[in-house]
């Protein structure tokens, strides 16, 4: 079938950022590609040229976007490699590698290529290399922990240089949304080939199509990219980019300050300060993600519903929103943000309850409480201080939090090997439709590293994430999230804990784009 009108109604619903303005008509969805909204804001007086240092609390796992699902891997990857969609400042879906992209029937999508574009080892972009990337992730023998973002593909087929039909096990509404994830990244065949024939992987050898060029890496320290001269669209205003691994957050703000760094996100507690420095501006994205407090149900007590409800009873989320988070956020009743298309925000959330939660703890056999160890990773200040927030809270009920921060590749994967006990992580739905939002993170075919840290598991769960992934209608979707999110509440796989903004601190230059998953984006981005 053609695009209909209601049909692009429903999937613009899907992709939508919630609230923004949507537009809708016609067969097939084109837009300007991303290259051009990225620097619409960017003055033409400006000069271009020069270094752009950007810091960070952790450095990337690594520089394989189809390697690791997290942000570091996708804030350094998104510079040098680029997908078929991505999303407008408004969360729209729009083309990028494509050019254009419709349905076929219910289980195909075809989509247009951009003609003319070059990966960064002067090869050229076309149909094969979008198959080669699209079944390299989702093929089982690689293992990708992203795969879960494009699973339902079943096969690329090449119609001609220029065209591929991407078929799905089933309608899958929110495709070209799942494709603008970095995880749908392409990947120069010939990185692929050479990793395949047994020499550099792709970490070490990342070829893509983007604004910039990789050049160097000292892991743990930074990362430089470089301008790509021969780059398909408008290039790059500054020369080079070095992302600098900077783990104490105090320093990072110290270097923004002084105009050692240009551009940080900016800890929820640091804003009103940052704010405050001469020549600082900050970029605020109300964004997607939610932060949370996992249990690992694998491991006792907190197999014990009752001693996970407690623990989740214990915690004022008021004093983390309002305290540790200076305001910059909105408490979760849930797992889904306000702002991800099928959320449900009527949820009754365990309520702030001290005495209700000691009862609970000794109805589990728990009276006189336990030791645990709650693992965080270091480079974030925030999760630092809600760590020890949570330790002064659980402490009424005898339980003693023994606090371990750990380097962010090994926090990663500690808890996807199910090697932790308690754990504070994020989850940002970076697709904006609840899908990405509760599939990974609570189906148990997603255990560990693609995202079921909990290693929760719900044949109800599993059933209602099936069926809404597949059924095209969205009011029947929004009703089955509504569901798993009242099981999700009642169960409390996890504590759901706040939904907290994206704030960029800029010094010095302009033309910064912040999607509404929090990546940053340097193409567009001049110095002043």
């Amino acid at each position: 079938m053609k695009f209909t009108k209601n049909f692009l109604l429903l999937l613009v619903l899907a992709f939508v950022f919630a609230l923004a303005a949507c537009s809708g008509g016609g067969d097939n969805a084109t837009d300007k590609p991303a290259d051009s909204k990225d620097s619409t804001d960017a003055p033409a007086a400006s000069e271009g040229g020069g270094e752009l240092v950007y810091v960070s609390g952790s450095d990337a796992p690594t520089l394989d976007p189809h390697g690791s699902n997290d942000t570091s891997t996708t804030t350094a990857t998104s510079q040098i490699f680029e997908t078929l969609t991505t999303y407008a400042a408004d969360g729209s879906v729009v083309p990028l590698l494509a050019t254009e992209f419709s349905s076929v029937d219910e289980t195909t999508w075809e989509f247009k290529l951009r003609e003319g574009v070059k990966f960064h080892d002067g090869t050229d972009f076309n149909a094969d290399a979008v198959k080669l990337s699209i079944e390299r992730i989702i093929d089982p023998e690689f293992a990708s922990p992203r795969a879960v973002v494009l699973n339902m593909i079943t096969e690329v087929v090449v119609v001609d240089p220029l065209t591929v039909h991407v078929k799905t096990a089933f309608p899958f509404a929110p495709l070209p949304a799942h494709l603008a994830h970095n995880a749908g990244s392409i990947v120069a065949p010939s990185a692929i080939e050479e990793e395949r024939s047994g020499g550099k992987k792709v970490d070490e050898n990342p070829i893509g199509s983007g604004p910039f060029k990789f050049e160097s890496w000292n892991r743990g320290a930074e990362i430089v990219f470089v301008k790509n001269e021969n780059y398909w669209g408008e290039l790059a205003k500054v020369d080079r980019v070095v992302m600098k691994n900077v783990p104490e957050q105090a320093t990072r703000v110290a270097m923004l300050e002084t105009g050692e760094a240009h551009v940080m996100l900016v800890g929820a507690s640091d804003v009103e300060r940052v704010s405050a420095m001469p020549g600082i501006e900050i970029d605020n994205v109300r964004g997607t993600r939610m932060d949370y407090l996992g249990f690992n149900m694998n491991v006792a007590p907190f197999d014990n519903i009752k001693v996970r409800q407690a623990i989740a009873m214990a915690i004022n989320k008021d004093d983390i929103v309002n305290g540790v988070l200076d305001g910059q956020g909105v408490e979760a009743v849930g797992p889904l943000a306000p702002t991800v298309v099928g959320n449900y925000q009527g949820l009754t959330p365990l309520p702030y309850d001290v005495e209700g939660a000691k009862a609970l703890l000794a109805e589990a056999g728990f009276a006189d409480g336990f030791k645990t160890k709650l693992m965080v990773n270091e480079g974030n200040k925030e999760r630092a201080d809600i760590a020890e927030l949570i330790q002064a809270q659980l402490m009424p009920l005898g339980i003693e939090v023994e606090i371990d921060i750990i380097e962010w590749g090994t926090f990663l994967e500690k808890t996807a090997a199910g090697e932790h006990e308690l754990f504070i992580l994020g989850w940002t739905t970076v697709t904006g439709d609840a899908d990405y939002g509760l599939y990974a993170l609570f189906h148990s075919k997603n255990f560990g590293s693609p995202g079921n840290r909990s290693f929760y598991k719900n044949e109800r769960v599993d059933e209602l994430l099936d069926l809404a992934r597949q059924n095209p209608d969205q009011d029947a979707r929004n009703e089955a999230y509504k569901e798993i999110s009242e099981i999700l509440v009642e169960e409390v796989p996890m504590a759901y804990l706040q939904h907290p903004d994206f704030n960029h601190g800029m010094n010095g230059i302009e033309g910064l784009f912040v999607n509404f998953s929090g990546t940053p984006f340097f193409k567009g981005v001049s110095l002043k």
